[in-house]
């Protein structure tokens, strides 16, 4: 079922090994729903595929190179193993990427060790309750108080970017930081806070980071720096890809089970057949141009509005036909689905 497909300057082994990954993952996707720890066999697996470190300097997607075609692809094809998985995964390559764009050399160095030789997994989390997270000054360090929302992954991340308000001497403003999760006691995530319809697998937890005392190195960047553009608008188009993989999940799930039924040339079947392909490809062609525009602009200054405008165009683009895809889905099923 999963056709993670790389072309032929994609064929590397580690490709091949992600593959092999995306297929264990993709017949576990029922099974883990239920896990109570989350997806943490399918992490392990990305793991020893490569995947978490793919992005790293001297890898196949080094974010020093321009290889956002193949990382959509990428991301796209882990959602479509476990939207679950691909939206963790997501989080730790968006927290890589802005290690990458915003981190010292130190921190580079010592992150990115994290990843390649303990196999980290990092995570970001932004939502918030009010009051919000804030770093108050004490004597010797820096106090977090506050709770972050959706922690996606929260009891399988080891690294976790969160962001709050800070008001020092040398900072003022929406601060960065990187907190170890092993200094967070379980009994601060809140599991009876994820109640939802769907993804339940993605663990998106609420998390009181209140006590956490946080040194000079785990700040990431300068205050404010987070909210950059053309970084953060223009970075929708990489969930927009996980989500596209769903939605080509939900079409393949669909068609085997009209197939299964011998609906598939029913006249009515078919009109809706074609709906839900011609979106899932309209949605792929926006997205692998979103990826090449990200490339070429992303480095220039007088392109810096096109590419969040092409960048808010896709993920509008991918939402609708994510949408409209999971209701053609509901019509080809009709009522059997309801039970």
């Amino acid at each position: 079922m999963i056709s993670y497909a790389p072309r032929a300057s994609d064929r590397t082994d580690e490709h091949g090994k992600i593959l092999t990954a995306l297929g264990k993952i993709s017949q576990r996707a029922l099974l883990g729903e239920q896990d109570p720890m989350g997806p943490e066999l399918e992490i392990g697996w990305l793991r020893e595929s490569g995947a978490l470190e793919i992005v790293l300097p001297g890898n196949p997607l080094d974010f020093n190179g321009n290889n956002m075609v193949a990382l959509l692809r990428l991301l796209k094809n882990v959602g479509k193993a476990n939207l679950s998985v691909g939206r963790i995964y997501e989080g730790h390559i968006n927290t890589l990427y802005l290690i990458h764009l915003y981190g010292s050399e130190e921190q580079r160095a010592r992150y990115y060790q994290e990843v390649k030789e303990q196999g980290y997994l990092f995570g970001i989390w932004n939502t918030q309750e009010s009051p919000g997270v804030n770093f108050i000054e004490n004597n010797v360090s820096i106090e977090v108080t506050g709770i972050k929302t959706f922690c996606s992954g929260a009891l399988l991340v080891d690294r976790a970017l969160i962001t709050g308000n800070i008001s020092t001497a040398g900072r003022e403003g929406w601060q960065m930081a990187i907190l170890e999760m092993t200094k967070i006691d379980r009994s601060k995530i809140d599991i009876a806070s994820w109640k939802p319809l769907g993804m339940k697998a993605s663990g998106s937890y609420t998390v009181d980071f209140s006590g956490y005392l946080l040194n000079e190195d785990e700040m990431l960047g300068a205050p404010g720096i987070y909210l950059s553009q053309p970084y953060f608008s223009g970075g929708a188009i990489r969930f927009a890809a996980v989500q596209l993989g769903g939605a080509e999940r939900i079409c393949e799930e669909t068609i085997d089970y009209l197939r299964g039924l011998k609906r598939t040339e029913d006249a009515f079947q078919r009109v809706r057949i074609a709906k839900m392909v011609s979106l899932l490809v309209s949605g792929k062609l926006v997205l692998e141009q979103a990826a090449e525009h990200y490339d070429e602009w992303v480095e220039e200054d007088d392109m810096s509005e096109q590419l969040i405008a092409f960048a808010n165009m896709t993920r509008v683009i991918i939402e609708d036909s994510c949408l409209q895809i999971m209701e053609e889905s509901n019509r080809c099923v009709g009522a059997r689905g309801l039970m």
